[in-house]
Order: C-alpha cells, then sequence, then structure tokens
C-alpha cells in the first residue's frame, strides 16, 4: 500500500464524535505512518525529493489545523535581507496553490530559519477529512521542496544556481550537524569588492531594480514599482526582483547583501545618490561591474582589456564554476563549467595584465572572424559540422595548447566521434567521426594561423 493510499473504513464522524485529533490519527494510521506525538502534536517525516522534511501537526481549538514545516538549511542574520527577496517571490506563488500556507523567515536565537505555516480551520469533520489533512501535510512540503528547494540554497548560500550551490564546501565547527558551518559567495565577495559604503551598493541596487523594470515591466509593474517606493525600498527591489531572471536575480541579492555587509546604522544620502548614479551607468554595460566598480576616474579611464584582467584575478574566478590553467610564458586560460563540461572563457596576460574573451557564455568564439578559416581545406564535411564553423561554434570540446614564442595552437572540434554519444553504460553510440579544426592565436587572441582542416 501507497504511504497516503485512499483511506478505508470510513465512519459517521458526527455520529461517533470523532475529533481532529482522530482525523490526524487515522491519516497517519493509513499511510502506515507512526508519528511522535506529544499530546495534540504530532511530528513525523515526509521524504522530499531533496531533503526528509520534518513536519508538525498541531491541533487548536475550534477546529484549527496548523501544519509547520521548517527549511534545512539556517539562514545567517546579514544575509537575511538578501534571501528575503527569494522567500517573498516563492509566497506570492505559493498564494495561488495553497492559500492557507504562509512561508516567512522567522528568527531564531542566531539568524533565521525559513518556515511553512500552513493554518486551516475546518468547519465541520467529515470521511474526507483525513485525505484533507494529507493533502494540507504534501502541499505545506512541496513549499519548499522541488525547484524551490533549490532556489533557497542558491539565494542562501549566494549561488546562481542550485547545481553551483550543492558542490559548496562545508566546514565543521564540532562533532555533530548542527555544527556545520557553510562556505557561502557572499563574504567570499567582501575581499573582492571596492571599500565602497553600505549606502553606495544600495544606490547601485536600486539602479539596477529600475533598470530591469524599465526594460522588463508593463504599465501594471511599473504602477505596483510606483506604489510599492512608497512603502519601502525593499518593497521595490521585490518587484523587480519577481520578474528578474536567475542571473539578474543572483546579482540583487549580493547587491543588498553589500548594502548591509558593514553594519552601518545611518544611510548616508549623498552615496546613495552617488551609487544610484553610476550604477544607472555601469548596469546598461556589464551589470556585474555593480560590484567591482569603484566608481573611479582611474576605472573610467581604463582600456577594457585591462578592466577584465582585474576582474578575472578576483578570487570569484578562482572557483567552481571556474578553474584556471596555466598556458606557459606568463599567460594563464580561465575555463567555466558550461553544460557539465570545462570550457575556455577567457586567456589571461599576467605580464601586461590585460585579458580577453575567447569563447562566450553560449560557447561563441570570440577570436574569430570568417577571414580566419581557410574554408577550401572544409570542403566535403558534413553539413553540419560546416554550419558549426559559420557559427564560430565551440560547442564540442576543444583545446588551446601551451604558448611557445607568444603563439599558441587551438584545435577546434566541429563534430566528435561517436562514443561522445554514448551513456556510461556504453549504449548511443554513433557512426559520427571526428573533425577538428587547427589554428593559432597570440597573446591577444588574435588568430595568427588560420584555421584548417589538417594540423
Amino acid at each position: 500500500m501507497g504511504i497516503f493510499n485512499k483511506f478505508k473504513n470510513k465512519d459517521d464522524y458526527h455520529k461517533n464524535g470523532t475529533s481532529l485529533e482522530d482525523c490526524i490519527v487515522k491519516m497517519f494510521a493509513s499511510a502506515g505512518m507512526e508519528p511522535y506525538r506529544d499530546g495534540n502534536k504530532f511530528s513525523a517525516v515526509v521524504l522530499g525529493k531533496h531533503y526528509a522534511f520534518i513536519v508538525t501537526i498541531s491541533c487548536m481549538e475550534g477546529n484549527r489545523l496548523l501544519i509547520y514545516v521548517r527549511f534545512p538549511i539556517p539562514v545567517r542574520e546579514n544575509i537575511a535581507f538578501a534571501a528575503n527577496y527569494e522567500v517573498k517571490r516563492i509566497a506570492k506563488e505559493a498564494a495561488g496553490i495553497l492559500p492557507e500556507a504562509q512561508i516567512s523567515l522567522s528568527e531564531k536565537a542566531v539568524g533565521y530559519n525559513i518556515t511553512v505555516e500552513t493554518m486551516k480551520e475546518f468547519e465541520e469533520l467529515s470521511d474526507d477529512t483525513p485525505d484533507e489533512i494529507r493533502k494540507l501535510m504534501t502541499n505545506s512540503v512541496e513549499i519548499l521542496d522541488g525547484k524551490n528547494f533549490e532556489s533557497l540554497a542558491s539565494a542562501i548560500l549566494g549561488y546562481e544556481s542550485y547545481e553551483e550551490a550543492k558542490n559548496m564546501q562545508v566546514e565543521y565547527a564540532g562533532g555533530n550537524l548542527a555544527a556545520i558551518q557553510y562556505k557561502d559567495r557572499y563574504h567570499e565577495l567582501l575581499d573582492d569588492v571596492p571599500n565602497l559604503s553600505n549606502s553606495r551598493f544600495a544606490g547601485r541596487l536600486m539602479a539596477y531594480a529600475v533598470n530591469i523594470i524599465f526594460k522588463k515591466g508593463n504599465v501594471e509593474i511599473v504602477e505596483q514599482a510606483t506604489e510599492a517606493i512608497q512603502e519601502s525600498f525593499d518593497s521595490y527591489i521585490q518587484i523587480a526582483y519577481d520578474i528578474a531572471n536567475e542571473e539578474e536575480r543572483d546579482l540583487m541579492r549580493k547587491l543588498r547583501f553589500l548594502a548591509k555587509a558593514k553594519n552601518e546604522d545611518d544611510i548616508n544620502k549623498d552615496d546613495f545618490v552617488q551609487g544610484k548614479t553610476e550604477g544607472l551607468v555601469i548596469c546598461n554595460d556589464n551589470p556585474w561591474d555593480l560590484l567591482y566598480e569603484n566608481g573611479t576616474a582611474k576605472d573610467k579611464d581604463m582600456p577594457e582589456d585591462e578592466k577584465l584582467y582585474e576582474k578575472l584575478s578576483s578570487s570569484v574566478y578562482k572557483d567552481r564554476p571556474y578553474k584556471q590553467r596555466d598556458l606557459g610564458e606568463g599567460m594563464t586560460l580561465v575555463n567555466q563549467v558550461i553544460g557539465e563540461y570545462w570550457k575556455p572563457r577567457y586567456l589571461m596576460d599576467n605580464e601586461a595584465k590585460c585579458a580577453y574573451e575567447f569563447m562566450s557564455g553560449s560557447e561563441l568564439l570570440q577570436i574569430v572572424s570568417d577571414e580566419d578559416i581557410d574554408w577550401d581545406s572544409l570542403k566535403g564535411i558534413p553539413q553540419n559540422a560546416l554550419d558549426r564553423a559559420k557559427a564560430h561554434s565551440f560547442h564540442f570540446p576543444g583545446h588551446i595548447y601551451q604558448y611557445k614564442k607568444g603563439v599558441a595552437e587551438v584545435e577546434w572540434q566541429l563534430n566528435p566521434d561517436g562514443m561522445y554519444y554514448c551513456d556510461e553504460d556504453g549504449f548511443g553510440m554513433t557512426d559520427d567521426e571526428e573533425i577538428n579544426l587547427y589554428g593559432a592565436i597570440d597573446r591577444k587572441g588574435k588568430v595568427v594561423k588560420k584555421f584548417t582542416l589538417k594540423r
């Protein structure tokens, strides 16, 4: 029998004087579960996709029921403002599915917990009440599970996606699980960002929210934002956060963390205005510079290749999803995980203190033009491989070799052999043949030997 199969042996609840507690007991019994009971409170473990949640069900006066579920990862106090944006976004979505549920940050002795509390008052008890309780319990758990578990974990730990967050490192401060200390991305930022005031970063966050609302918002969103700004700073940011994508939300959370990081009590209005003013300019180019740009005249006059080198020199680009590899002669390659594979993204010239984008995040070569390819050598190759060359696609495994006398050979794979498509059990192999182009680049990534089919 499944955990929550249809209940059997229905009784006449009114005639027998059955209570709400009896309904809870019957629900667990029908599921083959034995909850821990303390008076009118019942606790049980419900398995989710990512975690085994402890659920507490309490009976209250007037046939009222309270279901309590806690998210397993605690929220540090100085991260609470940032994480709360994601909590409120999920709460808005959950309201349309389970109106009785409230998801919120609840303060504890140190930091906060994310909790779901579902309150339901039953006007009368019936044969269907145990099943109603079962649905309320499972729906309460689902609010914190699945994709919401992933986004909440990412928000708490300072990552864009759960794929990054689940690979984070932990430190053990004692001999039990309660002593685990998570190494989040937020606090790593403090070593990499310029020494600006909280108010300056808050101004930049406001500018980014304005930018998102302007680009993505419709008339209704703009009206909501206008009302929200009268309520509070965070209410306005929340409007932008709710319509942002994952990468934009990640940046907004990091800016909100920095707007609180120094525990400055007073808002410096001049710094806030300065942050907002410079932020409106910065986010039209590369929004991530809202974190790293210090706003000085020196930075504004700095060439783009030097700015990129400075950015890549931070610790953010030395740990997953990035990894650096020495190419010799003072050159470094910055790889990034894309689609579960390490891909070459940037070249760093450590002597000139300059950096160059080798491949975009969408796996398109940035250093190649049509003039850099020997098209005559490609005659006769399959059309799909030729199309990848025309698109400058670097999707399949490629390689940048060591620099020798200022030049590095590049292997550009247009088509993998059939083994590429095999699963871990060896199934799925095709009759594809490997097709590679070979060329060479200088220290700036400029092609100095055309890409050709023959090495």
